[in-house]
């Protein structure tokens, strides 16, 4: 995602557990396209299967069932499944959220048996890998930046599946119960007469989800069923998709609003845009080479920054060196912290909270004479301006057998005024 375009936050409501297949079947409800979605699978090279939906009720909730039909079973090992990613090409963001499940399911298996070589049986099969990676691929289609988790709900209690282990605690199974575990998220313990988290569904949450609460502008929601519907429990997944609105702060007593202070204050709004609180992260480097620090730069975007650059800077003894810069959400400062001092020889970050006004914005995919296109569209004052994702038009430059600068021109005349 480019540093002009923020992205969408995501809130998981897991009031019923989650699993793979009510995750991405949520995701569909909430507006990702299943075809594009099962187009892009195509790139893992798995064994033929049919994806489609279904509207269901749990409880008394609508929701979207998803039906996986797979020609043969088969098990992929961490490493396997690794290596059909890397083949797949996918976008940067998508290939790192994968791999992070990837490696979240191996560290909840090795964990659960006590081995530094775990083998994974259910939960390395072909409808584990679709579940994954079509998840991966859905949020990016929704412009996910972020998600959030406040709590998950698992199951408690003496109920067992059987498994490639032998019989098993179900609420939550060993492996799933490491995973949250590890990641810190919050759970409720209710009564359950089956599972209600399972491993690919801890291992999407740590891969792409923080624990904690959050503060929405709500734009879109899905909802996404289990196949079982017991009795008395809705056996659903929500999902919530939105804007970060900041919390308001404490109310101020005995003095006129100009005496609040500055965290007290209301932001001030500008017609057409939404407002946010970032924090814009610096560090001067002047002793590693310019790929190195290119590298670092990507790191901090495929991790989500809204943005990230260097500038070029005169330091001390008239040293050559470089500033690298990235804005990043106010509640997540350690982490790309984290990034700057592990990519970078910097010995610190500097810290400046900032302000930003930001016109309407989205991600569409349009129909054009080349083929399919994403765009993104800015909205401000009622006009529109539509710009093509530059990875698109590199696939259409491909696809077409012309010059990516033909490619953008040709795109830019057809969205023009849509």
């Amino acid at each position: 995602m480019s540093g002009d375009a923020p992205g969408r936050t995501l809130v998981f409501d897991c009031f019923s557990g989650i699993a793979g297949d009510m995750t991405l079947s949520a995701l569909v409800d909430a507006g990702a396209s299943l075809g594009d979605v099962r187009d892009e699978l195509d790139r893992l090279g798995l064994p033929p299967f049919a994806l489609a939906t279904e509207r269901v009720t749990r409880g008394g909730l609508s929701a979207l069932h998803l039906l996986v039909t797979l020609s043969e079973e088969r098990t992929y090992q961490p490493d396997q499944m690794r290596e059909m990613v890397e083949r797949a090409r996918f976008a940067p963001r998508v290939q790192q959220r994968v791999f992070a499940a990837i490696d979240a399911l191996a560290a909840g298996e090795a964990a659960a048996h006590r081995t530094d070589s775990p083998h994974l049986h259910e939960a390395g099969g072909v409808d584990a890998m679709i579940d994954i990676a079509g998840t991966m691929l859905a949020l990016e289609s929704l412009d996910i930046a972020e998600a959030v988790c406040p709590v998950v709900t698992v199951g408690a209690g003496t109920i067992v599946k059987e498994s490639s282990h032998g019989p098993l605690p179900a609420a939550p199974g060993p492996a799933a119960a490491a995973t949250l575990q590890a990641h810190g998220f919050a759970l409720r313990f209710v009564e359950a007469g089956h599972e209600l988290v399972t491993p690919t569904g801890a291992a999407i949450l740590a891969a792409v989800a923080k624990p904690g609460p959050a503060v929405i502008t709500l734009d879109r929601t899905g909802a996404g069923a289990g196949t079982q519907d017991p009795p008395g429990r809705p056996n659903a997944l929500r999902v919530f998709i939105g804007t970060r609105t900041p919390e308001p702060g404490p109310p101020v007593i005995g003095g006129p609003a100009a005496e609040a202070p500055p965290e007290a204050r209301p932001l001030p709004a500008v017609p057409g845009t939404t407002t946010r609180e970032l924090l814009l992260l610096e560090a001067n480097i002047d002793d590693m080479a310019a790929a190195l620090l290119a590298h670092a730069r990507d790191q901090l975007l495929e991790a989500g920054a809204f943005d990230a650059w260097t500038e070029p800077i005169g330091m001390k003894k008239g040293r050559a060196a470089a500033k690298l810069c990235a804005l990043v959400p106010v509640d997540d400062e350690a982490r790309y912290t984290g990034i700057f001092l592990a990519e970078t020889t910097t010995l610190g970050v500097r810290v400046t909270p900032y302000r930003r006004h930001e016109a309407n914005r989205s991600v569409e995919t349009f129909i054009t004479s080349l083929g399919p296109v994403r765009a993104k569209v800015r909205e401000w004052q009622g006009k529109r301006r539509i710009a093509p994702e530059f990875e698109d038009v590199k696939g259409l430059a491909r696809a077409n057998n012309l010059p990516a600068i033909e490619v953008q021109r040709r795109l830019e005349s057809e969205l023009s005024g849509r």
